[in-house]
């Protein structure tokens, strides 16, 4: 056995963070042995583990997705861990110990807030020299700066974290970083340097209707240095201020770098505003230059421009070889993608998005410090010369560790899951924001919830989220529950949506499902409660319907298609409706929450409640005979995957409502961000994963293939952000990067990899139980998935040969259990080497091991043609399409007109044809024979 990937909080080693709840999780590579028959975690103070502070005995309540330790917290103290496992052959073993950290907790700062005593618009260094005697044997400095800082200690950066200490609640919190410096440290005098630039606190971020929130604000540092476990320097009066070189920097214009700056004063600093009881141990992930591309070409457009071609659109900045003389400029302007061969972006708004450097003379590498940008092209002015090998991009994003791997043997598949990729990395910048490059930049809470089950398998996300619900707790105490659109809210909290609010019941649940730790769900709860609460008390205001959402501002179906007017934005489905299926979804999430936690009142409550909000839906949207009134995709999605239909009899009836108006809109999505997340899902759950994959596999607008088969390396605010031609089709609300509609990939993980986590009540959260039951397609050809979770990596491999036959490959970790269904099996399958009778539908239980499976498959594995589809996808095919026609010559005179959205059995009743006047001739004989016709030709 290997013990491995050992962690708190899904932290490894995590230093001066908040610990509101300790976890301790670890993984279990083991070749022979099934499962874990007990476990024992224990904690102490020192690395020989002379003094146990917990010790949790061998238990089997000790599991690996994780583990409540609990006892007494001292600040700045490192605990070391670790953990002994038995298996089911007997076999024992302990890992290394690892080590997490503590930093001031309650204890607090010693140190004053001081800020400069200068104009508010100079961007200051703040300078501290200080002597020291005694040998250096550990050293913690303990440090906070806003807007957004880097240090530096005799020269050299402390650590490689950039952008601290990110963006918060600034009014309830604000993060401070931990910092091991004891290397860095001399006997001597020693020169600490803090390097502020405006970053989210100040400067133009936020709305840009609110001037307001961005007065006044000052730069403040807050730092205590300890050396030794004594106290040797913190923040105060004796500190000084220099000039920045940085002369400029901001969220959404760039930055300004003038290296000939010789200002070398020294002026006061005075007593800042910052209230040190906000200022507390951190949360958040640092942020961090995960990757380094090479552009791909200098391009010289028709209008005289040089630009840079990233052949990625990326976020984070340029780095470059400076060789200019003394005292030029050289400026490189940012954009997404060009226009008629020409830079362009207009599509940024008000944002400049520009970096100008003015040298020194002296040959260097450069780069932004204290900003970033999204984009793929830069424009460079300035530069006497311009050498593809002098740039490189620096891609930064939230330190994330990368979950996911999936491939297939479709190019564009494979594009479109790398375009969705590079929109979290882009967009997980210590918040989930909605664009990267244009000025917002801001955390929307609508687009979190809806990308979270897809991000959190991509990369492990839970200590990203958990700060980011920490700061939906804090608003709320603001907001009376209210759960701001924006989340940091910038000064305007006053704004909610249903499906934005509900982020905070919603993303929790998510990460309970994928991580299997209950502890998010303790922390949030009563944000949770409190969201539910916020609704009562609206509707309790207005006069409302107590068990529905029939008041106030909301979204809808944001961006969807079916809205009959492009200015208007919320869709075709009754935004009551909506409101009111997030009241009950969320409701039931809430219910559910109980439950797990013990909280055996609240499950009554929230259950009877739930139960109240369903009935008062179905009365008020649907019919007297089950069908649901509102004719949309999304209402019809809602209606199933939230659960307000639960009838087997009225199920199939919206089901059936569904498909016929998937029909009637051609095959093609209508859904905005409430339904696109969950149209693969319906489709599958409706049975018919053929039409998923049609609509997955398509390239026209709109689609999922149409960016890609346009070039796009990131995913689209809309569907048609390029016309086909390549030209912006708006530039007021249009980013090339934005991640929304990247929430596919959650299916493509869990029905064309086919996994799954189940029975996340009785102990499968976090993948310790699992389906298997992968979805194929000739046209995917073959899928590689590997999938590192809480309870260790899983592996799913399928490929369909010449012969029809599929090749399944599964990997399942230690301590997990699969239930695997084959899909489309006829005749023997080979299971391991071994014939087996298997019977279609039947589940096979799988422990830890390598699974294969090998068979042929039956005719239905792929999609055929059949009266059940409209003409108009019959006539797609070239041999379809000549047989129809010769065999219902009146079919010719319907081509492209609306009513072939029609099926030949619909057409079939149909007394007349206005223009055309006469019947088709399609009897029940003629129809028999299309079907047995179209039946064989596979689509």
């Amino acid at each position: 056995m290997k013990i491995h990937s050992m962690k708190i909080n899904h932290i490894e080693k995590p230093m001066g963070y908040l610990y509101k709840t300790i976890t301790a999780s670890y993984i279990v590579d083991c070749e022979k042995g099934k499962y874990q028959e007990a476990a024992q975690i224990l904690v102490s103070d020192s690395k020989e583990f002379h003094n146990i502070l917990f010790d949790s005995g061998r238990s089997r309540e000790v599991l690996g997705v994780g583990t409540r330790i609990d006892f007494p917290l001292e600040p700045r103290r490192r605990y070391y861990w670790k953990v002994k496992v038995w298996n089911d052959l007997g076999e024992c073993e302990e890992s290394d110990s690892s080590w997490f950290e503590t930093g001031l907790m309650e204890q607090g700062f010693q140190g004053s807030c001081i800020s400069p005593d200068l104009d508010e618009t100079v961007q200051p260094v703040f300078v501290k020299e200080f002597f020291l005697e005694e040998k250096i044997d550990q050293a913690r400095l303990y440090l906070t700066c806003l807007g957004v800082y880097e240090a530096f200690l005799n020269g050299k950066r402390i650590g490689d974290e950039i952008l601290a200490p990110g963006i918060t609640v600034y009014n309830h919190y604000v993060q401070y970083q931990t910092y091991d410096v004891t290397s860095l440290l001399v006997v001597g005098t020693n020169r600490l340097e803090i390097s502020a630039g405006n970053g989210w606190y100040k400067g133009l971020y936020g709305y840009r209707q609110n001037d307001n929130y961005r007065k006044g604000k000052s730069f403040e540092l807050l730092a205590d240095l300890y050396v030794n476990d004594e106290l040797k320097i913190c923040s105060d009066l004796t500190w000084k201020i220099k000039k920045n070189r940085i002369m400029f920097s901001d969220m959404y214009d760039g930055e300004i770098q003038d290296t000939t700056l010789k200002d070398t004063e020294e002026y006061p600093v005075k007593l800042g505003k910052l209230d040190k009881t906000v200022v507390k141990d951190r949360l958040g992930l640092p942020i961090r230059v995960k990757e380094r591309i090479q552009p791909v070409a200098v391009l010289q457009t028709p209008n005289g421009e040089t630009v840079l071609d990233m052949g990625q659109n990326m976020v984070g900045w340029v780095a470059f070889t400076c060789r200019e003389k003394a005292g030029s400029k050289v400026s490189l302007e940012h954009g997404e993608v060009l226009q008629n061969g020409c830079f362009y972006n207009g599509n940024y708004r008000t944002a400049k998005a520009r970096f100008d450097y003015i040298s020194n003379g002296i040959e260097e590498e450069v780069r932004p410090r204290l900003c970033f940008f999204g984009f793929r092209y830069v424009r460079l002015t300035g530069f006497t010369e311009v050498h593809l090998a002098d740039f490189k991009g620096e891609v930064v994003y939230t330190d994330l560790e990368r979950t996911g791997y999936m491939r297939t043997g479709n190019s564009r598949i494979n594009q479109l899951i790398s375009n969705i990729l590079w929109s979290q990395k882009g967009n997980f910048l210590d918040i989930p924001t909605d664009c990267p490059q244009r000025d917002e930049k801001m955390g929307w809470t609508g687009d979190a919830q809806m990308f979270a089950g897809t991000a959190a398998l991509n990369m492990d996300c839970y200590g990203f989220f958990r700060k980011y619900l920490n700061d939906i707790s804090l608003e709320q105490i603001d907001t009376g529950g209210l759960v701001p659109q924006i989340v940091p809210s910038v000064g305007r909290n006053e704004r909610t949506s249903a499906a934005w609010g509900d982020a905070a019941l919603i993303i929790p649940w998510t990460l309970y499902r994928y991580y299997g730790d209950a502890s998010i769900l303790e922390e949030q709860y009563e944000s949770m409660k409190a969201w539910i609460t916020y609704i009562d008390k609206q509707n309790e205001e207005h006069k409302t319907n107590p068990d529905l959402w029939q008041n106030g501002f909301h979204y809808g179906d944001w961006l969807a298609l079916d809205g009959g007017y492009y200015h208007m934005p919320t869709g075709g489905t009754d935004v009551y409706y909506i409101s009111s299926a997030y009241f009950y979804y969320s409701t039931v999430i809430l219910k559910e929450t109980a439950q797990i936690l013990g909280k055996q009142e609240d499950f009554r409550i929230y259950q009877e409640k739930a139960d109240r909000i369903r009935n008062a839906i179905i009365k008020e949207f649907f019919t007297g005979n089950g069908k649901l009134s509102i004719d949309t995709q999304s209402a019809y999605i809602v209606a199933v995957v939230f659960g307000i239909v639960k009838e087997q009899e009225q199920l199939e009836t919206i089901k059936d409502q569904f498909l016929l108006r998937f029909r009637k809109d051609g095959y093609r999505l209508k859904t905005g961000f409430v339904g696109t997340p969950f149209i693969m899902k319906m489709l599958s759950v409706c049975n018919r994963s053929d039409l998923a994959f049609q609509l997955l596999l398509n390239e026209e607008y709109p689609g999922w293939l149409y960016p890609v088969k346009l070039g796009a390396t990131t995913m689209w605010e809309r569907w048609d952000a390029l016309n086909p031609d390549g030209s912006m089709s708006d530039s007021g609300m249009n980013s090339l990067n934005h991640y929304v509609n990247g929430s596919v990939q959650e299916w493509m993980y869990c029905h064309m990899a086919g996994i799954e986590p189940v029975n996340e009540q009785n102990g499968g959260a976090g993948f310790k139980q699992v389906l298997i039951h992968p979805h194929i397609h000739p046209e995917i050809k073959w899928m590689d998935t590997n999938l590192q979770t809480s309870a260790g990596r899983y592996s799913i491999y399928w490929e369909i040969d010449e012969e029809e036959k599929l090749l399944l490959r599964c990997q399942i970790p230690f301590d997990a259990k699969a239930q695997i269904v084959l899909p489309s099996p006829v005749g023997e399958v080979i299971i391991n080497g071994e014939k087996c009778d298997y019977q279609p539908g039947d589940a096979i239980c799988a422990d830890a091991g390598r699974w294969q499976f090998e068979y042929q498959l039956s005719k239905d594995y792929r999609p055929y043609y059949s009266l059940e589809d409209s003409v108009k996808e019959l006539v797609k095919n070239p041999q379809v399409r000549e047989y129809l026609y010769e065999k219902a010559p009146m079919l010719v005179y319907t081509d492209k007109a609306d009513i072939q959205n029609m099926t030949l059995k619909e057409m079939s009743k149909l007394p007349f044809f206005l223009g055309i006047g006469t019947r088709l001739g399609l009897d029940q004989a003629v129809l028999e024979e299309m079907e047995q016709y179209i039946s064989r030709i596979p689509k």
